[in-house]
C-alpha cells in the first residue's frame, strides 16, 4: 500500500509507492555479504530536486588563477571561493596525484566531516567541457564550435546564449531546444528552422511567436496548430494575405514584439492546453518527456525507462532522483547528479563510474566510497587504496555508521556543494531571497559589481528601435539592462545574427533574458487536476489555481486534429 509522508524541509505531503519500496530494496548495496537497505526519502520530490541542483553552477563564470600553475583562467569558482580549482587540462594531467590526499577513515568522526575536508583539499576542474573549439565561455558543454555563453549543451556550432541546446546551429537565446537552426528565443522545442519566439513546437519553419505548434510553416502569433501554413492569430490566410500582413509588421521593434506576445496571450486564454508535453512515450508522468517508458514525475528526459523523480537526463534506466546524466545516462542509480554510470549512490560529477558511493568529481572509477578527484581507480575509500577484501569490510562499516546517523541512502549534504545557492541553477528553478536561503542553511554570495569596459554607455531603452539603425560601433558600447540595470555587451556574431534575422538588438541583459525563458516553462512538480472536457483525473504541471483550460492528452488531440 502507498505510504504518505511529510517533507522534512517544506512540510508538503508526498507518497511513497510499493514500486518505490521495491526499487530501494533492489538497489541496496551489499558489502562483505551484508545488504544495507536504502530508506525511503525524507523530503518531497521538489525539495530533493532543489538539493541536487544546488551542486551545479552553470552560468556564473569568473576570472581566477589556477591553484596548480597559477595561470589565469575562466572558471565557475569565484576568486573568494575556498575550494581549490585548476584548468581542465591540468586536472586531467599527471602533474598532481589525487591519491596523495588520501586519509584513513576515522570512525570517531562523522563520515561527512571527513568527506568535507577531503573535498576542500583536492583540486577541482574550473569548467566541465569536452571537445570545445573557440568556445571558451561555455560550461557543462560537449562538442561545441564557435559558441558563446552556452551551458549544458552538446553538438552545437555558432550558437549564442543558450541552455540545453543540442545538435543545433546558428541559434541565439534558446532553452531546451534540439536540432534547431537559425532560431532565437525558442523554448522546449525540436527540429525547427528559422523560428523566433516559439515554445513547445516541433518541425516548424519560418514562424514567429508561436506556441504548441507542430509541422507548421509561415505562421505568426499562433497556438495549438498542426500542419498549417499562412496563419496569423490562428486564422487561415491566402499566401498573398499572409505576406501582406507580415510585411506590415516590419521593421520589428521591441515594442511590436511585446504587443505580439500580448495578442498571443489573449488568443490562448480560450483555447485548451495539453496537461503534459509527453511525446512518443508510454506510461509516463511529468513534462517534456520524449521516447520514454514507465517514468514517473520526470522532467526534460529523453529515451529513459523506469525512472522516477529524474530530470535533465537522456538514456536513464531504472534510476531515481537523478539529474544531468548526459550523454550516456545512468542505470540503477539513486540520488545522483551530473553522474554517468551504474549502481551509484549520492554522487556528484562522477563520470563513467560503477558502484561508487558518496563521491565527488571521479572519472572511470569502480567500487569507491567517499572519494574526491580520482581517475581510473578501484577499491578506494577517502582516496586511499585497499584490496577488494579490505574495501568490502571497511565500506560495510562506513555504511553501518551512516545508517545509524540517518545519513545513508540520501543525497550529499548541501554544505558539500562548491557554490553558494544563488550561483547555482537551484536559484533558477527554486528562487529564494538571501534570507530564505540562509534560513535553510544554504550559502549565499553577494553579486559582484560589474564595471563596464566601453567607450560609451547607453541605457537599453535608448537603443535605436530597429536593427537597420544600429551602427557597427555598438560593439564598443556598454548597454544598461532596462530591467536589472546590469551592463552587457553585444558581440559581433550576435550582431550579425540580428541583422540577418531582422531582429532588434535586445535591451535586456542575457541573464534577464534567460530568466524570462525559464519562466515560460512550467514548474518541475505535478498537481492532480481533472480534464476540463471529460473530467478524467490527470497529473499536470499546471497548478490548480492557474487560469488555463487544461485537457487530458486524448481530449486535446481530438481538439487539434
Amino acid at each position: 500500500m502507498p505510504m504518505d509522508k511529510v517533507c522534512s524541509q517544506c512540510s508538503a505531503s508526498f507518497e511513497i509507492t510499493d514500486d518505490d519500496l521495491a526499487f530501494y530494496k533492489e538497489i541496496a548495496p551489499v558489502f562483505n555479504g551484508k545488504q544495507f537497505p536504502i530508506p525511503s526519502p525524507m523530503q518531497c520530490p521538489a525539495c530533493r530536486l532543489q538539493r541536487r541542483l544546488l551542486f551545479r553552477n552553470e552560468r556564473k563564470l569568473y576570472k581566477r588563477n589556477s591553484g596548480i600553475s597559477r595561470k589565469p583562467m575562466v572558471t565557475m569558482f569565484a576568486p573568494d571561493n575556498p575550494y581549490k580549482t585548476c584548468s581542465q587540462e591540468e586536472w586531467f594531467s599527471d602533474t598532481w596525484d589525487p591519491m596523495a590526499y588520501g586519509k584513513e577513515c576515522n570512525f570517531s568522526h562523522p563520515f561527512f566531516d571527513q568527506l568535507r575536508a577531503l573535498n576542500l583539499a583536492v583540486p577541482h576542474p574550473g569548467l566541465n567541457n569536452t571537445n570545445v573549439e573557440n568556445s571558451e565561455y561555455t560550461n557543462y558543454a560537449l562538442n561545441q564550435k564557435n559558441c558563446y555563453l552556452i551551458f549544458g549543451a552538446a553538438d552545437n556550432e555558432d550558437c549564442l546564449y543558450g541552455k540545453f541546446v543540442i545538435f543545433s546551429k546558428n541559434t541565439t537565446d534558446c532553452l531546451s531546444v534540439y536540432s534547431c537552426e537559425w532560431c532565437s528565443e525558442g523554448v522546449a522545442s525540436q527540429q525547427c528552422y528559422g523560428c523566433h519566439y516559439f515554445l513547445n513546437c516541433h518541425n516548424c519553419s519560418d514562424c514567429f511567436m508561436i506556441e504548441d505548434c507542430s509541422g507548421c510553416k509561415n505562421c505568426i502569433m499562433c497556438f495549438g496548430l498542426r500542419q498549417r501554413e499562412y496563419c496569423i492569430l490562428n486564422k487561415q490566410l491566402t499566401r498573398e494575405e499572409f505576406l501582406s500582413q507580415k510585411a506590415a509588421l516590419y521593421p520589428l521593434t521591441s515594442q511590436k514584439i511585446g504587443r505580439m506576445q500580448q495578442q498571443l496571450n489573449e488568443l490562448q486564454k480560450n483555447l485548451p492546453h495539453i496537461g503534459s508535453h509527453i511525446y512518443a512515450s508510454e506510461d509516463c508522468t511529468g513534462d517534456a518527456i520524449y521516447n520514454s517508458k514507465g517514468c514517473k514525475e520526470c522532467f526534460d528526459i529523453n529515451h529513459c525507462e523506469d525512472c522516477h523523480c529524474t530530470a535533465f537526463t537522456p538514456n536513464g534506466v531504472s534510476s531515481y532522483d537523478s539529474t544531468y546524466s548526459a550523454p550516456d545516462g545512468v542505470q540503477w542509480c539513486n540520488n545522483v547528479t551530473c553522474t554517468i554510470g551504474h549502481r551509484c549512490l549520492g554522487t556528484y560529477m562522477c563520470w563513467y563510474t560503477n558502484d561508487v558511493y558518496y563521491s565527488i568529481n571521479c572519472r572511470q572509477c569502480d567500487f569507491c566510497f567517499g572519494c574526491v578527484g580520482l581517475r581510473n581507480k578501484k577499491y578506494c575509500i577517502f582516496n586511499r587504496q585497499y584490496t577488494k577484501e579490505d574495501y568490502e569490510v571497511l565500506a560495510g562499516r562506513i555504511a553501518e555508521k551512516m545508517t545509524a546517523a540517518g545519513e545513508w541512502g540520501h543525497f550529499l549534504p548541501p554544505d558539500l556543494s562548491h557554490f553558494a545557492y544563488n550561483e547555482t541553477i537551484a536559484q533558477e528553478y527554486f528562487p529564494l531571497t538571501r534570507e530564505q536561503a540562509l534560513a535553510l542553511r544554504f550559502r549565499w554570495r553577494p553579486e559582484d559589481a560589474i564595471l563596464p569596459d566601453a567607450k560609451k554607455t547607453i541605457p537599453g531603452e535608448q537603443l535605436p528601435d530597429t536593427i537597420g539603425n544600429i551602427p557597427d560601433d555598438i560593439l564598443h558600447w556598454a548597454i544598461i539592462c532596462s530591467a536589472t540595470k546590469k551592463p552587457f555587451r553585444i558581440t559581433k556574431p550576435e550582431l550579425d545574427f540580428y541583422r540577418r534575422m531582422e531582429l532588434p538588438v535586445p535591451r535586456l541583459h542575457p541573464d534577464e533574458r534567460h530568466r524570462l525563458r525559464l519562466a515560460k516553462k512550467k514548474p518541475y512538480r505535478l498537481w492532480n487536476r481533472t480534464c476540463a472536457k471529460c473530467q478524467k483525473p490527470i497529473a499536470t504541471s499546471f497548478a490548480p489555481d492557474r487560469p488555463e483550460i487544461v485537457y487530458c492528452e486524448t481530449c486535446y488531440l481530438s481538439e487539434v486534429y
